[in-house]
């Protein structure tokens, strides 16, 4: 019997059906998400890897151009270059520029008149001797030739290797152009040093034609379509002397992705510093989905065995679940009762709570009067001479009663003096957010306390200033009963010799009411019977004592601001204004 009661109660076998495709679809789902998240995350990584290569490779390049940048103008300024330009043997000149070119670990070093013709050069005992040839079509020779520095790369004319080429005007004490020396350095080393590091990295000039990279086969092939211009220019120069420019098969599949002979590659570029190249580092795009699909197996595999845990531990415990059925409904009773013993003592804590803001505000509203009273009795003593001494006793014990219970209300407001003293505002801040800490908490409203300097202080009352920022409290709590998001800012920061303390809502706001009518006793927004319209008198007074002043506005999103101003104390050594 008690066996076809639990199959009774048990799922049915189209409710076991339902339950094992909704956990298959979510297995399914959560690993087609960790792949693309792993992919997504990999890929971020491989773009952090290649962003750090390409710094390093584009270094290496800007350091080995800058390293001979100020060389050529040096030598322009020797008098020895300059008369060598009116000389009929340069031998020594030669000599000089050979030695000159070994310590420096450059190709060459040449001296040309304002022709383009070669008179001396470091090479002039090789084979490819520069002597004696014309470079006057070179871009460098040109630029150098209008009084400016010259910096080019090509292949040499003579010598057929590629180099990276620094030209300087000679000029005579006039100032006048006389001569054009320039250096060319060998670019071959940093050729093989990208060959041999086993990454893809590469060089492009101003018209995207790869002039250095990892590749051999990439070079002098533009990654981009050159114009007729572009090529005529490039034929002109012998840039490239007798190799034919071609097209490299790159295309651009994103912002960070490119494709070069069908290969994909994470791509990171970046500007170098001389003739307006730009280096480009290539990372395998394959890493990353081989690690995400491994990434994928490993947890994947992990969530279907836990899945299937689950699943077999679920229908251990819906078993459990409908042996225990009664036992828990007893339990769950008990519980239910604790909770309305704990739902009253919080009513009641509440009650006191309220009780005790309600206290402050009376106390405060008759202390005047009844220190009044106990000055007019003592005057009226003073001027009859104790005639009425009977009735002046009565009267006096009347004050004290009422002294006596005033002094009562103050206890159950907050225990503690009335006098003044050296307050800290970040203590008065958070014991109004004490007191107010369980209405906050029924209102289930969002608190973004906000304290940005901890050591602003006054003289004045701690109490009063807190009945202040409680009254500041409800009045927000309030104006957000029907905002779908309550949400409560307070802020304490200073502002020249003042505190300001913000409490602003996204409530209700104040309408088209001025301070001044919300300052007024009895005035009131909320329905009959939810206040009495004193809080922001009370505050307003309470204030005023303290030297200070209040505000409020509304705000354009909805709700409402109140600052208090308040006088501070300034701090050690510090020099007030």
């Amino acid at each position: 019997m008690q066996q076809r009661q639990l199959i009774g109660l048990g799922e049915s076998p189209k409710g076991r059906r339902s339950v094992a495709v909704i956990l298959i679809g979510m297995t399914a789902i959560a690993v087609g998400l960790l792949f693309f998240s792993s992919l997504a995350y990999f890929k971020s990584l491989d773009r952090e890897t290649a962003q750090t290569q390409l710094r390093l490779y584009l270094r290496s390049l800007n350091d080995t151009f800058d390293r001979h940048q100020h060389l050529p103008f040096v030598l322009a300024q020797d008098f020895i270059v300059l008369d060598a330009l009116s000389a009929s043997e340069n031998q020594v000149l030669n000599l000089k520029f050979a030695q000159i070119a070994a310590q420096a670990r450059l190709e060459a070093i040449y001296l040309m008149d304002t022709n383009g013709n070669v008179l001396a050069s470091s090479n002039f005992d090789k084979k490819h001797s520069f002597v004696g040839q014309n470079y006057s079509f070179r871009p460098y020779f040109k630029k150098a030739l209008s009084g400016k520095r010259g910096n080019y790369f090509g292949v040499g004319a003579t010598t057929g290797r590629p180099g990276y080429f620094v030209s300087e005007p000679v000029r005579n004490e006039l100032g006048a152009i006389k001569g054009i020396i320039a250096i060319k350095l060998d670019v071959s080393e940093l050729q093989q040093s990208w060959e041999s590091g086993g990454e893809n990295v590469l060089a492009t000039d101003r018209n995207g034609i790869v002039v250095l990279a990892s590749d051999y086969d990439w070079l002098y092939r533009a990654i981009r379509q050159l114009s007729s211009q572009q090529l005529s220019e490039i034929s002109g120069s012998k840039q490239f002397g007798s190799i034919a420019v071609t097209q490299l098969p790159w295309k651009h599949d994103g912002t960070a992705s490119i494709s070069v002979d069908t290969k994909s590659y994470i791509h990171a570029e970046d500007e170098a510093s001389h003739l307006g190249w730009r280096v480009h580092f290539l990372l395998n795009d394959g890493r990353a989905q081989e690690r995400a699909l491994l990434t994928t197996v490993v947890f994947g595999s992990v969530i279907t065995l836990l899945v299937g845990i689950a699943t077999y531990l679920r229908s251990i415990r819906i078993q459990s679940a409908l042996l225990n059925s009664q036992s828990d409904r007893v339990l769950l009773r008990k519980t239910n009762k604790k909770l309305e013993a704990a739902h009253a003592e919080l009513a009641q804590a509440s009650k006191l709570a309220a009780l005790g803001q309600l206290s402050a505000s009376v106390v405060h509203e008759l202390g005047q009067p009844i220190s009044a009273f106990r000055n007019y009795l003592t005057a009226e003593e003073i001027s009859t001479g104790g005639t009425h001494q009977s009735t002046l006793k009565k009267l006096n014990g009347v004050v004290d009663r009422m002294e006596n219970i005033t002094k009562q209300l103050r206890f159950f407001a907050k225990p503690g003096d009335q006098k003044i003293e050296l307050v800290h505002l970040q203590d008065v801040v958070s014991g109004a957010m004490e007191l107010m800490q369980r209405d906050i908490e029924l209102a289930n409203v969002e608190i973004d306390l906000q304290i940005e300097d901890q050591s602003l202080s006054l003289h004045g009352n701690r109490l009063r200033l807190e009945q202040v920022l409680v009254n500041l409290f409800k009045n927000s709590l309030a104006a957000l009963q029907e905002a779908s998001t309550s949400k409560l800012q307070v802020c304490l920061k200073r502002s020249g010799d003042y505190a300001i303390i913000t409490v602003s809502d996204n409530g209700l706001g104040i309408g088209d009411r001025n301070l001044d009518q919300l300052q007024e006793p009895f005035h009131t927004t909320r329905a009959s019977g939810d206040g009495m319209g004193l809080g922001l008198s009370i505050s307003s007074a309470i204030i005023k004592e303290h030297h200070g002043w209040l505000s409020a506005q509304n705000v354009c999103h909805g709700g409402a601001v109140f600052e208090v101003h308040l006088p501070i104390v300034p701090a050690t050594g510090e020099v007030t204004k």
